[in-house]
């Protein structure tokens, strides 16, 4: 069983953000993947689900991300990507450089009519701002991520806050070995 449900933290319509970037550091701490077509379904049981969005930076010779953007979009995730641009330092070090997290913020922002409830899966504290004014607005938030990956003004933000571990059971992508 996992703590989300409808009437305590997925009130309304609800919207989904995914910080992929803060997401991935979860899977190096937690030791599992998400199937994410699994996560939609999970939040279609649950919820009236108004838009589930994936914001990631990628390099432009992944053949792996493209495909795996591809299975997204045609599961109905809302994609927002941008190229992981290469930045060639004074010093000659090179600075790889791809945040979509105004992106984030501007689809949370415009679309907030649409949704009574978002849930943010990442831990990053430059969310708070964005948290705050969503709460001002009379929106729920539900914050979802790592205990190693998230920060406590995030949480201390949010109406409420869940461990991304709660979901394995539910979330978990199968090894195929």
């Amino acid at each position: 069983m996992t703590p989300l449900n409808n009437k305590d933290h997925l009130f309304g319509k609800v919207a989904v953000f995914i910080d992929a970037a803060n997401i991935i550091h979860c899977y190096k701490d937690t030791g599992w993947k998400i199937n994410f077509k699994k996560l939609k379904k999970y939040f279609e049981s649950k919820c009236t689900l108004v838009g589930i969005y994936y914001y990631s930076a990628y390099f432009e010779e992944s053949a792996g991300q493209k495909s795996f953007f591809e299975m997204l979009s045609r599961k109905g995730f809302i994609l927002r990507v941008k190229k992981i641009k290469k930045i060639i330092n004074g010093d000659g070090t090179i600075t790889l450089k791809g945040n979509c997290d105004t992106d984030l913020v501007v689809d949370a922002v415009a679309g907030m009519q649409e949704y009574d409830t978002a849930v943010i899966m990442s831990g990053d504290s430059d969310f708070v701002s964005l948290v705050n004014l969503l709460r001002g607005k009379g929106k729920k938030v539900v914050i979802v991520s790592t205990r190693w990956h998230v920060a406590k003004d995030l949480i201390d933000a949010a109406n409420h806050y869940f461990d991304i571990n709660k979901f394995r059971l539910v979330w978990e992508l199968e090894n195929k070995a």
